[in-house]
């Protein structure tokens, strides 16, 4: 059963061969600031794009299957973002280029000073139409169920130097 108020998130994720990515500085980039709340599943996002701010809370309630989890997004006023800013929690920073390829949306997801795999993502309304999407041609390896590669676990990686 889905829990209440919330929405499933159909997600495929692929790791890539960055020696393959297209041009990132010629393609749409949001700045993400994502605080994941210490002993929770919940996020504080800041989104930054075209000198528009956008804050978010969000609750992601774990796998319903290897590509959906139902989830809770909750829009925030800045006041409040800042209200919850204090909350503890570890931070990480990646822009978040966007790609379309073969009529299909993709997030091509860099993280901000760690060294971390990018990583590509795309939303789907099904999970038919998520298995019947081809990835762009530098995706190398669909990771969609290995937690290893969620962005949260990115926080503990290396700074780069």
């Amino acid at each position: 059963m889905q829990p209440k108020y919330s929405e499933l998130e159909i997600e495929r994720c692929w790791l890539v061969d960055e020696t393959l990515l297209p041009e990132l500085d010629s393609l749409p980039m949001q700045l993400i600031t994502d605080k994941y709340l210490d002993n929770s599943r919940l996020r504080l996002r800041k989104v930054e794009y075209r000198g528009e701010l956008q804050y978010k809370l969000c609750k992601k309630y774990g796998k319903t299957s290897k590509i959906s989890e139902p989830i809770t997004n909750l829009y925030l006023s800045r006041e409040e973002y800042h209200a919850l800013a204090h909350i503890p929690g570890q931070e990480l920073i990646r822009e978040r280029y966007s790609y379309s390829c073969q009529g299909v949306d993709f997030s091509i997801n860099v993280v901000v000073g760690k060294k971390a795999p990018v990583i590509v993502e795309a939303e789907f309304e099904s999970e038919a139409d998520a298995y019947e999407c081809e990835p762009p041609p530098f995706c190398i390896q669909e990771v969609s169920s290995d937690s290893s590669y969620e962005a949260v676990r990115f926080v503990a990686y290396r700074t780069e130097n």
